[in-house]
């Protein structure tokens, strides 16, 4: 028996939950804003594993790697993936093992898209995965990624009228789902127009501070709550992650910082 859903989907991340004011409220489709070496990996899988601990569903869409590798790392969160997979509690659909029908290759998973460039197909291998799910407000997902859908299509409209789409079935369902989307692969104008159809953006990058690599987090956007849209270093390792505030950081750094010399007389 499901146990008493809220009305927050939260990441199981202390710090990035109180950030998005308790969570992403339900019904919400949200954007991964990705740069190329940030951490946004364990955003995903501990979105999930959230998910299954507290006795959701939870449906995973990959397109960019097999499907095994997420699933695997469920694994450090003290869970069963397989055991999930198997009492239809984690649901996975594959993308990338036969992304384009050149059925050269055979998916394991019950739950394959052979033709990514077909937005028409994309929809309903999901609500076929999906269909038998309830009660409303009792799912979660990742599609990872969007990227790979908008390079897959031949017309932006579609995607973005997907996206439309999806933001109606989820507002009916209550799913909560996130998009990834790496935005250095797209014109400004699409990731634009994407951020305003949707409920909420959520932006993670690696940057140079002081000469090092740090990855950083920013909420960006998130509708029905009191976000904070502040930026904070986002230090992960596999199985959680902690926020340090970016601006309290650099004020802390400039206070420790030795006073000029006065010049002599």
């Amino acid at each position: 028996m499901m146990t008493e859903i809220k009305n927050r989907a939260k990441f199981g991340i202390p710090d990035l939950d109180a950030v998005l004011d308790g969570g992403i409220p339900r019904g919400s489709l949200v954007l991964i804003e990705e740069d190329t070496g940030a951490a946004s990996h364990i955003l995903q899988s501990k979105f999930i594993a959230e998910g299954l601990i507290n006795n959701e569903y939870c449906y995973i869409f990959n397109m960019e790697h097999p499907p095994q590798a997420i699933v695997s790392s469920l694994n450090a969160f003290g869970l069963e993936p397989e055991e999930c997979i198997a009492n239809d509690q984690l649901i996975i659909i594959d993308g990338f093992t036969d992304a384009f029908g050149w059925g050269e290759f055979t998916s394991k998973w019950s739950h394959v898209c052979h033709d990514l460039s077909n937005i028409a197909e994309v929809h309903d291998v999901v609500k076929t995965a999906t269909a038998e799910i309830k009660p409303y407000n009792n799912m979660r997902g990742i599609v990872d990624s969007l990227t790979t859908l908008v390079l897959a299509s031949d017309s932006e409209r579609s995607i973005l009228n997907y996206i439309h789409h999806q933001m109606a079935i989820q507002k009916n369902n209550g799913t909560t789902t996130l998009y990834t989307i790496h935005t250095g692969a797209h014109r400004t104008e699409l990731v634009k127009a994407l951020e305003h159809i949707v409920d909420g953006v959520i932006w993670i990058s690696k940057v140079d501070v002081d000469d090092e690599p740090r990855d950083m987090i920013q909420v960006k956007k998130l509708r029905e709550t009191k976000f904070s849209p502040r930026k904070y270093f986002f230090i992960s390792d596999d199985t959680g992650a902690t926020l340090e505030d970016y601006k309290k950081h650099m004020d802390a750094r400039r206070h420790e910082e030795p006073a000029p010399e006065s010049p002599a007389q």
